[in-house]
C-alpha cells in the first residue's frame, strides 16, 4: 500500500509536536493543521485518508469538521478519529453520530493511537477493495450488455444481409449474361450496318438508326462499365456489414471470453473497425504493425483495452484532424504496443492518478473515471505493464508490454 496521508488537527502546538514524534517511525505522511478550517482544506487538497482531530478548536470544531466531511463530497472515504479531553459516554456517542469512526481520550497513548490507526488502514483497504470490485462488476455488466446488444444486432442484420447477398450473387450472374448478350447485339449490328446502308428504304435501317441513337443517348458503354462497378461495390458493402457485425460479436460477447491464442494485430484491427465512425472525423490512425507471435490471452478484454485507449486519444484531440500512431513489435519482455497521439496531453499533476478508479479530467457527465482503471487491471491480469509519457499540449503515448506466456493470464487481479 502507498504511504497513507494523515491530517492531524489540534490548536495546541505541543500536541502537534507530540503526534509528529509518535508517528515518526510509521509509514505515514502526517500533515499538520492548527484548526478545523485548515484541516478541511488539507483534506481536500491532499487526498488524505485518515483524520485525527481534536474536539475543541476555534472556528470549526472537531465535531463540526466530522459533520462537514460526511455531508460534503470527498473523493474517497476518510477515516476519522475524534480526540476529546475527557472520556464520557455521551461525548463518544455524540462524536459517532457526527460521523467519527473512533474515539480517543487525551493524553494520547502511543500504543493505542498506533493500534487505532492500523484499524483505520484496514477499513481504508477494505473500502478500496470494494471500489475495485465495483469497477470490475460494472465492467463485466457493461461488457455483457454490449454482448447482448451485439447478438441482437447480428441477428437483425444478418438475416436481411444474407438474402440481399444471395440476391446480389444471382443478379451478378444475370448481369454478366445481359452484358454478354448486349455485346453480341452490338457485334451483329456492326456486321449488318453496311448492307442496311445500301438499302435505306428497308425498315430495318430505321430500326438500326433508332437503336444506335438510343445507345448514344444512354451512353451504353458507360452503363455497361458502371453496372459492373455498382454490383462490385454493393457486394463489398455487404461484406463490410458482415465484418462489422462479426467484429462487434468478437469484441464483446457474453460468456465467450476465455483464454486462447490470439493475434494482437488482429485484435487492434477488429477494435478499430468497431469504432471507425468515432474516429474518422477526428483523427487519422497510422498503423505500424510488426510481425508478432500468438499471445495466450483474453481477446475480448484486450479489445476493451484498445478501445478505451483509442477513444481517449480521440477525445484528447484539439485540432480538426489529429493523428494516432499505433505501433506493435517484439521486445525481450514480450509484445509491445505503443499508442501515441498528438492531442492535448495530460498535466504532470494528473499523471500519477490516471489509472485511479473514478479519476477523470473530463467535465461532469462526460466521463466516469473508470476507463483507464479497467485498462490497468486488464493489463495486470495478463501480467503485463503499462507506462505513460505525456506533456501538456504535445500529446500522450502509452506503452503496453504483454509477456508471451501460456500462463500470463491465470492470476486474478
Amino acid at each position: 500500500m502507498n504511504t497513507i496521508k494523515i491530517v492531524f488537527a489540534d490548536d495546541d502546538s505541543s500536541a502537534r509536536k507530540l503526534v509528529l514524534k509518535l508517528l515518526s517511525d510509521l509509514d505515514f505522511n502526517v500533515l499538520i493543521a492548527e484548526n478545523g478550517v485548515e484541516a478541511w482544506k488539507l483534506l481536500k487538497a491532499s487526498g488524505a485518508r485518515i483524520l485525527v482531530t481534536d474536539w475543541e478548536m476555534p472556528g470549526l470544531s472537531g465535531l463540526d469538521l466530522c459533520r462537514k466531511i460526511r455531508s460534503e463530497s470527498v473523493d474517497s472515504y476518510v477515516y476519522i478519529i475524534l480526540v476529546a479531553a475527557k472520556a464520557k459516554t455521551e461525548a463518544s456517542i455524540e462524536g459517532l453520530k457526527a460521523g467519527a469512526d473512533d474515539f480517543l481520550v487525551k493524553p494520547l497513548d502511543v500504543g493505542e493511537l498506533k493500534a487505532r490507526l492500523r484499524t483505520g488502514m484496514r477499513i481504508i483497504k477494505l473500502e478500496d477493495q470494494y471500489k475495485k470490485a465495483s469497477v470490475q462488476l460494472l465492467h463485466a455488466e457493461k461488457m455483457a450488455s454490449v454482448g447482448q446488444l451485439a447478438a441482437g444486432v447480428a441477428h437483425e442484420i444478418n438475416n436481411p444481409a444474407g438474402f440481399v447477398s444471395s440476391n446480389l450473387k444471382t443478379l451478378s450472374g444475370y448481369q454478366k449474361d445481359f452484358m454478354a448478350l448486349i455485346r453480341i447485339y452490338k457485334q451483329f449490328s456492326e456486321q449488318v450496318k453496311p448492307r442496311l446502308q445500301m438499302e435505306k428504304n428497308d425498315p430495318a435501317w430505321d430500326a438500326y438508326l433508332e437503336i444506335t441513337t438510343f445507345e448514344k443517348d444512354i451512353d451504353l458503354d458507360y452503363l455497361i462499365t458502371d453496372t459492373e462497378d455498382l454490383m462490385k461495390e454493393s457486394s463489398e458493402g455487404l461484406e463490410r456489414i458482415k465484418k462489422i457485425v462479426s467484429d462487434l460479436k468478437d469484441f464483446a460477447h457474453p460468456g465467450e471470453d476465455t483464454m486462447q491464442e490470439a493475434d494482437v494485430n488482429a485484435c487492434i484491427e477488429s477494435t478499430l473497425n468497431v469504432i471507425k465512425n468515432e474516429i474518422k472525423y477526428k483523427a487519422v490512425v497510422i498503423k505500424n504493425f510488426g510481425e508478432l507471435p500468438p499471445l495466450v490471452c483474453y481477446p475480448q478484454q484486450l479489445n476493451q483495452v484498445f478501445l478505451n485507449m483509442v477513444i481517449n486519444s480521440v477525445h484528447a484531440m484539439t485540432v480538426p484532424m489529429g493523428e494516432i500512431v499505433i505501433t506493435t513489435d517484439v521486445v525481450p519482455q514480450g509484445i509491445r504496443i505503443r499508442i501515441k497521439d498528438n492531442g492535448s496531453g495530460i498535466e504532470k499533476k494528473n499523471q500519477s492518478r490516471i489509472f485511479d478508479p473514478f479519476f477523470t479530467t473530463k467535465p461532469v457527465g462526460k466521463g466516469t473515471g473508470l476507463g483507464m482503471n479497467v485498462v490497468y487491471n486488464i493489463i495486470k491480469k495478463h501480467h503485463g505493464s503499462i507506462d505513460l509519457w505525456s506533456e501538456a499540449g504535445l500529446g500522450t503515448e502509452f506503452t503496453i508490454i504483454l509477456p508471451v506466456s501460456r500462463d500470463n493470464g491465470k492470476a486474478d487481479f
